[in-house]
């Protein structure tokens, strides 16, 4: 497939040296010929203002965004620009980074790559949390990794009635839920001790944290599920958080609705990447071979 001919960048914004690195990847591309577009943000730090383009134009244009930070920029940069059906690339400027592509020392190497079309699509799973009040919207949004229900500054417990496409699957009693696609199974939801789902699988998994019942376990469902979690008393106020970034208050009797998302984020793999052995290096799993032990009838 043809390279790239214009593409936008977002930078992490916390991240030391990501401006820096960011002037070097413009001025490499711009060598090359390619158009760059910058967020107003990004472009007014470096002093290009004049590459800077509204959300609008910056997403309709670019035919790639790179991420430049970690799996929390790239988290964002999905939210942001799903609707345009924007392939997205990741470098990493460190830290665990399971989504992000190539490691800054090796970005000219890989986008060497991109730019002569030697790269393959990968499509992820994204969710729709929206919280209702009386049946009306008040707030939505995307998520690529997860949607948390959790406390907001009391230590007590709350409760959140919750529902499977219409059918109750119990009232939790709980320091929060994580409902997570596959790609976040790695993330909070892991912590929360649910599964650990393969990115290829179009699920959607619930789980509980420090539930205070036993039997409550992490629970698997469709793609094509619906999930309904009203808050219940004696909890007052909890928190709705998106990716671990964005959060909206949640109050007694409002009902968060979370579903998949009508696009999915779009990552473009430079080669084949070997899922296994990706969790073998980002968790520290020992004692494992990656190679398969299937022996062949003609080895036995």
């Amino acid at each position: 497939m043809p390279g790239p001919k214009t593409i936008g960048i977002i930078v992490h914004r916390e991240k030391k040296d990501a401006l820096d690195h960011a002037l070097s990847l413009i001025k490499w591309l711009e060598n090359r010929k390619i158009e760059v577009l910058l967020t107003r943000w990004t472009g007014e730090r470096i002093e290009h203002r004049e590459l800077i383009r509204d959300k609008k134009e910056f997403g309709r244009k670019a035919e790639l965004i790179i991420s430049l930070g970690g799996d929390g920029t790239l988290c964002r940069t999905a939210r942001n620009f799903a609707p345009y059906q924007v392939p997205l690339l990741g470098i990493n400027l460190g830290g665990l980074g399971f989504l992000t592509e190539i490691p800054i020392s090796k970005y000219k190497e890989g986008l060497r790559k991109v730019l002569e079309g030697e790269y393959k699509i990968e499509k992820r799973l994204m969710l729709e949390a929206t919280i209702l009040k009386n049946k009306k919207k008040i707030e939505t949004s995307l998520a690529l990794n997860d949607v948390v229900i959790g406390k907001r500054d009391s230590p007590r417990i709350i409760n959140f009635k919750t529902f499977v496409s219409g059918e109750l699957i119990t009232t939790y009693s709980a320091d929060g839920l994580v409902v997570s696609t596959p790609t976040g199974s790695t993330a909070y939801s892991l912590s929360a001790g649910g599964p650990v789902i393969h990115p290829n699988l179009e699920v959607i998994v619930l789980s509980p944290i420090c539930a205070h019942t036993l039997a409550v376990r992490p629970l698997v469902v469709s793609q094509t599920d619906e999930i309904e979690v009203i808050l219940e008393p004696p909890s007052e106020e909890a928190l709705l958080t998106i990716d671990g970034q964005i959060s909206f208050p949640l109050k007694e009797g409002e009902v968060t609705r979370i579903k998949r998302a009508s696009y999915k984020t779009i990552l473009i793999r430079l080669k084949e990447k070997f899922f296994f052995k990706i969790l073998q290096s980002k968790l520290g799993w020992t004692g494992i071979s990656y190679k398969s032990h299937i022996v062949s009838e003609g080895e036995k």
